[in-house]
């Protein structure tokens, strides 16, 4: 297969998707080629002299599913974007999903301007990386920092794979290299006070660092909805800490890093989740970390309401003490100079 014109294939056994997908893409200029299973969509992708720029597919389906025409499709043209669109979302397929290589994923009922959005954004990547990408950055990046305890996050001069990695995770736009990093010096901060050795401080960076890798697999459109998410949508967004642990704990060694993944927004008190971990059942890490992210969620501009202090910091942890943390590692981040906090603050600040 060659380079893609401005065709898009659509697969859905369901005709009013396909007619409604066709007619938001033809009336934004797309030439669609609809079809109500996978195999006459790989038959029509074998013939056609001009090749489609991309794939919209549902997931399941009658015979081929979407998954493998997802991986037909990568194995005929590694570069063709291939959009996963579904109502249906669990965590072990939509892991399946990353590792064979899905562009992106819109969870149904999809918006115009979601799809819109999502076609256009693909159709205009120039080789931008996809998730696949992020598999291989994400080795890379373990590879270069295995064994490194001294990895200074304070640095200027970040290695290479640290920049690839970055790069994959942000193109997905859910969060800034600045706040993984912010996160975990602030956790490395407080997992020196706590009397972390060597090994578990590092286990503790490196997941703080790395906390929300699995939101690669959470479909666009929940992961940027702009207003609060419905009950199906936040059941989708829970998945996030397995699938990051899942993904991690594939490495050697990894192990204890991807725990802190897992169990990142876990409450002291049961509340939290995927797991309602309770007390100590939550890894040390993991309750470290918590603080660490809530301090950084506090003090930092969002959309909806200026960044507070860390004296305004301060009081919410006492408020949750016991409920959403660990109390006595609330009371010990309490000792930290927030000088030291506020220099780590202000020198990974997030780019405007």
């Amino acid at each position: 297969m060659g380079d893609a014109g401005n065709t898009v294939v659509v697969v859905d056994d369901e005709e009013g998707v396909r007619n409604y997908l066709n007619e938001v893409l033809t009336l934004e200029g797309y030439d669609c080629k609809c079809f109500p299973e996978s195999s006459a969509a790989l038959d029509y992708m074998g013939e056609t002299a001009e090749p489609p720029a991309l794939v919209l597919t549902d997931i399941r389906m009658p015979g081929l599913d979407g998954l493998e025409l997802l991986k037909r499709v990568r194995s005929l043209s590694p570069s063709m974007p291939v959009i996963l669109i579904s109502g249906y979302y669990e965590s072990n397929m939509a892991l399946e999903a990353v590792r064979a290589g899905a562009s992106d994923y819109l969870f149904k009922p999809a918006q115009p301007a979601e799809v819109i959005s999502i076609v256009a954004r693909h159709l205009r990547s120039n080789g931008e990386p996809d998730r696949a990408a992020v598999q291989v950055a994400l080795a890379r990046f373990l590879a270069q920092y295995k064994n490194r305890g001294q990895l200074d996050l304070l640095s200027e001069s970040q290695p290479d794979p640290a920049m690839e990695l970055f790069r994959s995770l942000v193109w997905k736009r859910y969060e800034t290299m600045q706040h993984s990093m912010r996160v975990s010096a602030y956790a490395t901060l407080l997992g020196r006070a706590y009397g972390l050795t060597s090994g578990p401080l590092w286990n503790l960076r490196l997941g703080a660092l790395l906390h929300d890798v699995g939101k690669i697999a959470v479909p666009r459109n929940v992961l940027m909805k702009p207003g609060p998410l419905n009950e199906e949508e936040w059941k989708v967004m829970r998945t996030h800490p397995l699938i990051g642990f899942q993904l991690l704990a594939a490495f050697p060694g990894m192990r204890e890093v991807a725990e802190v993944v897992y169990a990142h927004h876990e409450h002291y008190d049961g509340s939290g989740y995927p797991r309602g971990l309770c007390g100590e059942e939550i890894p040390v890490g993991a309750r470290l970390f918590s603080i660490a992210d809530a301090v950084d969620a506090i003090t930092c501009r969002r959309p909806y309401r200026q960044a507070q202090t860390f004296e305004q910091a301060f009081e919410i942890l006492r408020q949750c003490r016991g409920t959403q943390f660990d109390p006595a590692q609330v009371d010990l981040f309490l000792t930290l100079p927030t000088a030291k906090l506020a220099a780590i603050h202000q020198q990974l600040r997030d780019e405007e």
